[in-house]
């Protein structure tokens, strides 16, 4: 099949582009921090991956969430990204290859864990960089999972609890509706998850 010189150039042109993007946004995880393993419990009959930390975009510091949507990183000490809806969630995680975790892996690693108010990031104005809060880790060592940001799941439901939530617990769940329509807030981020190669 004979291509438009055209195409070649927009092709070319396209290319330069991503990689121009690529250079501004980052695409990869550099450094990323190695998941956590979870063995099969009582509601599960697989072993899984999920990350330690809140998703965070690849140029997110300390001070800002970073630009773009990009690939969903696993830093210690970086803003998580919030304000992302749940198809920036599946995206972003796929493009780790990875993917969101489903309700039932995320309450596996939440686990029966109980944290005292303050322990986590629950009663404040605005989220943490990630890991902060030494004491909000649970018995998997998964920071964050109660408090900080909610956290998109696979079904479209929200987990966890928030930074401006004083209730939070790995059993909390904000129940959104149509989670392609929904509108995300500050407190509204993801982490994600990966099935284990036997």
């Amino acid at each position: 099949m004979k291509r438009h010189p055209f195409a070649l150039v927009f092709t070319l042109a396209a290319a330069l582009l991503c990689n121009a993007c690529e250079g501004l946004f980052g695409s990869t995880c550099e450094n990323d921090t190695p998941m956590i393993r979870v063995s099969a419990q009582n509601t599960l009959d697989h072993d899984f991956e999920i990350d330690v930390f809140e998703a965070s975009r690849t140029n997110a510091s300390e001070d800002s969430m970073g630009l773009g949507i990009t690939t969903a990183c696993s830093y210690r000490s970086v803003l998580p990204w919030g304000n992302v809806t749940y198809q920036d969630a599946l995206n972003a995680c796929l493009d780790a290859g990875k993917r969101l975790c489903t309700r039932a892996e995320w309450q596996a690693a939440c686990g029966n864990s109980t944290f005292q108010s303050g322990t986590c990031n629950d009663s404040g104005i605005e989220s943490l960089p990630a890991g902060q809060k030494s004491g909000c880790r649970t018995s998997v060592g998964a920071y964050d999972m109660v408090g900080n940001l909610r956290e998109w799941v696979e079904e479209g439901v929200l987990m966890g609890g928030s930074y401006n939530d004083n209730t939070p617990s790995c059993s909390s769940a904000l129940s959104v509706g149509d989670a392609f329509t929904y509108r995300p807030t500050a407190s509204d981020g993801f982490r994600c998850c990966r099935d284990v190669d036997i």
